[in-house]
């Protein structure tokens, strides 16, 4: 979910814009989807779900990445 604050590097207030970005959580899904025999593509199912990404906030007004979410 986007957040309100205020920019610490513009000191804009503005509302952050999300943008899912793979992360390790992805990484390991996608490497056991493929140990377990999904080999035609199937494996990089991990990277089509937004659920399962790490999710980077960042500034609309300076592009300046601000908080960046793990999910492990």
């Amino acid at each position: 979910m986007p957040m309100q604050m205020i920019c610490p590097y513009c000191g804009n207030y503005i509302i952050t814009v999300t943008s899912p970005v793979p992360g390790l959580l992805t990484w390991l899904l996608c490497t056991g989807l493929f140990v377990f025999g999904c080999f035609l593509g199937c494996c990089f199912l991990p990277f089509c779900m937004n659920s399962l990404m790490d999710v980077s906030h960042s500034c609309p007004v300076c592009q300046r990445e601000l908080l960046h979410h793990r999910r492990l």
